[in-house]
């Protein structure tokens, strides 16, 4: 994916989306009719934004279908794709602060040597650098299992890049998994409902990794995520079977149940990477809980251009936390204003969930039904290298949303 495109896409939604080539959508228009037109023009099927200030929503609207039986709305629950790491670096990070595990401890405490860089087996492996992807690793082909294998049986030689860990930033999908399994190690719980225990709870939202926890009601009304294929809306997950089922969405071996899980053997289970079903209106509190977390939020990777530093896709990764991407106010999509938060994009949706801090707002977005980022080329707009023509007219309004 070209993650380019990812902030431009929901940034779109923030303000009066702008006329662009084969968008349709006119100039000037409110944010309201901004999303019912990405939808009205077929660009999506659902859209939706939220915006808060201070605390307190300011803009809530979502438009299109969530699913045959039900519309897309704000509190509409969808696979939120790695917005979801803001969860899992949120509760590793209080579970630090707790005392309960110590995230500057190696790798190698928990996997022995096969989390020992081959060419450079002397060069320990913090855990919080799984957080900020300068541990070394690369997504291997298959980052995970969906039955309870060992995430040890992922750890190929294809895992590590050239370089020694510590200082290269390549992202990397498969260190939040070895960071879940990790987590249940230490705590000695299941990662979905430690998850919840730790963060979800206390923020006082029904969100859950697959499905976990969140009730059945809310469940029925989630978004079924689709791409369109040969101009046909085709569904990549969360269709109704995943939708009217029961407890957490894990796929088991015949004969077992999720209850016969060995905890700590298998992070990827629950999806950490990605699998967050949260709604919009519960994205803006994540956010700004760990925004707010100053060693969460302390840049633990800046792109060096002197020395290059780090895979930067193109200009689009310039600074990282420990779980959030940040966007310094002099290089950022909104001009000015500072942005820490995440994106997403995974089977049709793109998302995202960031908090301004100077202005003391977050924002979160999400449009399903997109294409395969290998059948679009966008071309990226002279506002920033982030954005693309399609949404350049827009994020020059966002800035004006947020300031009001």
């Amino acid at each position: 994916m070209d993650r380019r495109n990812f902030i431009a896409l929901g940034l779109s939604m923030l303000g009066a989306c702008g006329r662009a080539s084969g968008t349709g959508i006119e100039e000037g228009i409110p944010p309201e009719e901004a999303i019912d037109s990405i939808v009205a023009h077929g660009i999506a099927p659902a859209a939706g934004l939220v915006v808060r200030k201070g605390g307190k929503t300011v803009f809530a609207h979502g438009a299109g279908i969530a699913n045959g039986r039900h519309l897309f709305r704000s509190d509409t629950k969808m696979r939120v794709a790695s917005v979801s790491k803001l969860a899992v670096a949120l509760t590793a990070h209080r579970l630090a602060e707790r005392g309960e595990i110590d995230l500057d401890a190696p790798l190698s405490d928990w996997f022995g040597d096969a989390m020992r860089h081959p060419g450079f087996p002397d060069v320990e492996i913090p855990l919080r650098h799984l957080m900020s992807h300068t541990s070394g690793l690369q997504d291997p082909e298959v980052y995970w299992y969906t039955e309870t294998g060992r995430i040890e049986d992922l750890f190929t030689p294809n895992i590590w890049l050239p370089g020694p860990p510590g200082g290269y930033f390549t992202y990397c999908n498969f260190g939040w998994s070895i960071l879940a399994t990790v987590l249940e190690r230490e705590v000695g719980e299941r990662f979905d409902l430690l998850a919840d225990r730790i963060t979800l709870g206390p923020l006082g939202i029904t969100a859950g990794f697959n499905w976990s926890g969140v009730p059945e009601e809310e469940r029925r009304a989630g978004a079924t995520l689709s791409r369109k294929i040969d101009d046909k809306w085709t569904v990549q997950t969360d269709g109704p079977d995943m939708l009217n089922g029961m407890g957490p969405a894990v796929t088991m071996p015949q004969g077992l149940v999720l209850e016969d899980y060995e905890v700590g053997t298998n992070g990827t289970l629950f999806s950490p990477q990605g699998g967050l079903r949260a709604s919009l209106e519960e994205l803006c509190p994540l956010v700004r809980t760990i925004a707010v977390d100053e060693v969460a939020t302390r840049p633990a990777w800046v792109f060096d251009p002197a020395v290059q530093n780090g895979d930067t896709d193109d200009g689009y990764f310039t600074v990282y936390g420990e779980g959030p991407q940040i966007h310094p106010a002099s290089d950022s999509p909104v001009p000015g204003v500072k942005l820490i938060g995440h994106h997403g994009e995974a089977y049709g949706l793109y998302s995202g969930a960031w908090h301004a801090p100077e202005l003391d707002a977050e924002i979160a977005y999400a449009i399903t039904g997109m294409p395969a980022p290998e059948d679009t080329e966008v071309p990226i707009s002279s506002i920033h290298r982030t954005i693309n023509a399609w949404d350049a007219p827009a994020v020059k309004a966002a800035g004006d949303l947020l300031r009001r």
